[in-house]
This record gives C-alpha cells, sequence and structure tokens, in this order.
C-alpha cells in the first residue's frame, strides 16, 4: 500500500467515527482519544489505530537516516497528535476526493515537531560498582562513574522550579545541603523537605551514579540507549578484574539480582535445626587498593573497552560499529552467564557468548575464532585430570554437548552438574573477549560480522 492509501483509509475512519456517532459505543474497553491543540477530541478505534499503524511504519521507515532516532511507538505518538490536529480543524477534510495539499503539509508538520525535540540528554543510573569513583570521578570512554557527593555537586534544577517547587523555596535552595545530610544519616528518621525529598529515593540505595550523554536521540530512545551503555561499561571493568562475584557487585540499580543473603531451614528426626544464614556474593569483597591495582593492571586493555563504549553512543565515531555492537552484546551474554545461579543455564549463556561473537558457525565456527584468537592449535591438550581435553574437545562440549543440548532439552534433569563445563567456558569466554577488544582496537579490516574469526 502507498502513503496515500494509508492516510486515506485513516482519514475515512476519523471520518466516521467524528459524524455524530458514539464511538465507545462500537469499542470494547476505555475510548482511545486524544486532544487535539484547537480543544477538540479525536477518537481512533480499532480500524483507526490499525490504519494509523500502517501509516506510521511507512514514514517512519523512510526517514532520514541523519533525522532524530526515535523508535517506532514513540514516533507514531507524534504522528497521532498531528494527525488529530489537522483533522480536527479540518485540514484534511476531501483527502479521498483530490486534496493534495494535506499529505504534504502532515508529513512537514511531523517533521517540525521531531526537530522541536531536545536531542541531547544526559542520564544518571545509580549502581553498584567496586568503588573506582569512591575518591575522585573515574571514566570510561562515554560513561562516568560518580560517587554520589559528586553527583550531588555537579547538577542542579532550573531556578523557577526551586523557587516554586511546593512552595518551599528556602528548602529547595538548599536541595544539595539537606539531601548529603539526610544521607549521611539514613539510618534516622530525619524529616526531608521540597526537593532534596523528591531526589532522595533515586539516589538513597547505591554509592555511585553512571553518567551517560547520548546525543540524536529522542528522549526514551537515548534513555534505552545509555542504560545499555553503562551495563556494558559495568560489565567490562568486571571482564577485566576476572573474578565472577564482580558481575554481582557491579549492576545497576535496576538489575534482575540474587538477594544479598539467604536462610535455610530444616527438620531431622522430628526436630528443627538453629535457622542457617549465608551471605551471597553480592557483598562487596575487594578492598580500595586491591581496585585501584586492578585498574593498574587493566591499563592496557580499558582503551580498547573505552573505544568500544564510544561505538555504542555515537557508531559514526568507529570504524567498525557493528563489530563493537557485536561485542557488547556477547559480553551482554558472558555477565548474564556470570550472573546466574543455575549452572546450566550460565553454560547455554556463556555458550551463546562465544556463538554472538562468531556470528554463528556452531561448533567449528567457534572453534576456528578460539583457535585464530588465542594461537592455540585445536589439538593441544587444554584440560588436565580424570577427564582430559584438547581445545577442540573442549569448545565443543560448551557448545553441542552444553549449550545447544541444554536449549533443545536433550538435558532436562536439574540435578545433573555443570559446574566444571560452567568454569571452563566462563574461562575461555574471558580471554576470546579481552583480546577480541584488544585486536579491534587496531583492525583495519571490513565490518564484517565473522571478523571476530580472522581479526
Amino acid at each position: 500500500m502507498s502513503l496515500t492509501t494509508d492516510l486515506m483509509a485513516l482519514v475515512d475512519e476519523l471520518d466516521r467515527v467524528h459524524k455524530g456517532a458514539a464511538p465507545w459505543s462500537e469499542e470494547a474497553g476505555i475510548p482511545d482519544f486524544v486532544t487535539a491543540e484547537n480543544g477538540m477530541q479525536r477518537y481512533f478505534t480499532r480500524r483507526g489505530r490499525e490504519a494509523l499503524g500502517q501509516f506510521s511504519n511507512t514514514l517512519h521507515q523512510n526517514r532520514d537516516r541523519n533525522s532524530l532516532k526515535i523508535e517506532l511507538e514513540d514516533y507514531r505518538k507524534i504522528v497521532r497528535q498531528a494527525v488529530a490536529d489537522m483533522h480536527a480543524t479540518g485540514e484534511l477534510s476531501g483527502f479521498d476526493e483530490g486534496n493534495q495539499d494535506a499529505l504534504p503539509k502532515l508529513k512537514l508538520l511531523i517533521v517540525e515537531r521531531l526537530a522541536s525535540i531536545t536531542n541531547e540528554h544526559t542520564h544518571y543510573f545509580p549502581a553498584w560498582t567496586l568503588g573506582m569513583e569512591r575518591t575522585s570521578p573515574f571514566s570510561l570512554g562515554p560513561v562516568t562513574f560518580l560517587n554520589r557527593a559528586a553527583w550531588i555537586d555537579s547538577v542542579d534544577f532550573p531556578q523557577q522550579g526551586k523557587d516554586h517547587y511546593l512552595n518551599q523555596p528556602e528548602a529547595n535552595h538548599r536541595w544539595k545541603e539537606i539531601l548529603k545530610d539526610a544521607l549521611d544519616k539514613a539510618n534516622r528518621d530525619v524529616p526531608i523537605d521540597g526537593l532534596a525529598n523528591a531526589v532522595y529515593s533515586a539516589v538513597a540505595e547505591c554509592p555511585a551514579l553512571l553518567k551517560v550523554t547520548v546525543r540524536g536521540y529522542e528522549h526514551n530512545f537515548s534513555c534505552k540507549l545509555a542504560r545499555l551503555v553503562g551495563k556494558t561499561a559495568l560489565d567490562a571493568i568486571s571482564l577485566g578484574f576476572g573474578a565472577p562475584e564482580c558481575f554481582l557487585q557491579q549492576a545497576l540499580q535496576d538489575e534482575r539480582l540474587p538477594p544479598v543473603g539467604s536462610n535455610s531451614l530444616v527438620e531431622t528426626k522430628g526436630f528443627l535445626w538453629l535457622p542457617g544464614t549465608a551471605l551471597g556474593k553480592r557483598i562487596p569483597s575487594q578492598p580500595p587498593q586491591r581496585v585501584r591495582q586492578a585498574l593498574d593492571d587493566m591499563a592496557p586493555v580499558l582503551p580498547a573497552f573505552a573505544a568500544i563504549l564510544e561505538g555504542l553512543v555515537d557508531p559514526a565515531s568507529h570504524p567498525h560499529p557493528k563489530l563493537a555492537n557485536r561485542w557488547a552484546t556477547a559480553l551482554d551474554w558472558f555477565g548474564e552467564g556470570h550472573r546466574e545461579s543455575s549452572d546450566a543455564i550460565a553454560l547455554a549463556k556463556l555458550g551463546t557468548c562465544l556463538d554472538v561473537l562468531c556470528c554463528g558457525g556452531k561448533n567449528d565456527g567457534i572453534r576456528e575464532m578460539v583457535v585464530h584468537l588465542t594461537g592455540t592449535s585445536g589439538d593441544t591438550q587444554v584440560v588436565r585430570g580424570s577427564r582430559p581435553r584438547t581445545l577442540k574437545q573442549l569448545v565443543k562440549d560448551i557448545y553441542d554437548h552444553g549449550r545447544s543440548q541444554i536449549l533443545h532439552g536433550t538435558h532436562y534433569d536439574r540435578l545433573e552438574s555443570f559446574a566444571a563445563e560452567r568454569n571452563y567456558a566462563a574461562y575461555l569466554a574471558r580471554i576470546v573477549l579481552i583480546e577480541s577488544a584488544v585486536r579491534l582496537q587496531r583492525y583495519g579490516g571490513p565490518d564484517t560480522d565473522k571478523a571476530f574469526r580472522t581479526i
């Protein structure tokens, strides 16, 4: 269908609904309507929403590549409002009878409203970290780690907000002082007035915030991208640090994480034992000097991580944006594998990490990539003990006997142990991820999906 046909179907439905009919009598649920600029309401029935969706989708797919980046759902809201405004003023009248000006005018109105949207946003994400920002801000590419005090000092509300919010101008102008005092007295029942009270709940739980600035994106889309970049930065540092528990100790506030601790209750011979208590791996276990030393040790690879993060925020700035994105996606699977409590599911995620990095190819493709990146022959024995294995055999166990059979249901006994395979897969994937990131920084070949096999 053409754009003209799509709009004609939408206008016809709007005309039908607004000729005196009661649209809410024809629809199930709450009426779907929007108020136009002139104060009149325009109702979108099921058929109207379908026509609007088709029209919006066609427009969205044919937008200029350099225009504001916006997801289809938010773009549809802008189109919906523009259609409602023009229909309410009669500017879409006669469209099916040759009104040639309506479509160009509607498209121009949509473009103008997109152009009026702020296209630069700085997002802050409360997070748990290893504490590298404790004494001063720490940056990794486009991501800055701030402790709460430094963040409070670096931001402010507009003057009008401080003058009028909740009619508490005195407290609002002192919001930074009040907030810092409340955070210092977190376990005390201290009243928090004004703007400080609005901010307190957002920052009280986590000791750090990640700062990410995104340009060229609509607000919701920029937040989605910034969150992915912040999460990638945390996982990249955990990858370099090397300890599996780092992936639990470094996380965004809204991550799905295990509890800090757990309790157990058991009975034998009819009598209850005293409850058992165990602390989880989320409890920070690295002293500040160990964190500083680890960052110094990671100095050769941090620029490689930073370059990939820059490529996520601004693909045009990176010579290989597709490979940067592929690496970050593989790292996401790697991090989720470490945060997973089930060894079997963790092994499947770690196998997927390798699969994403080499872009399919199954066992053979992964083996080809691992041999190339590690410089180790596939026939080299890499596992000793009661069940020795070559690198070729280990990769086959991780992918064929592990990831594939777990996901395809061959392994279904949840008591079957995959702890050893999980550790082998994590060790192998870490080496491959770090080496591929370092090589990507100086890679001069094409930005092709399978490049990590030969980079």
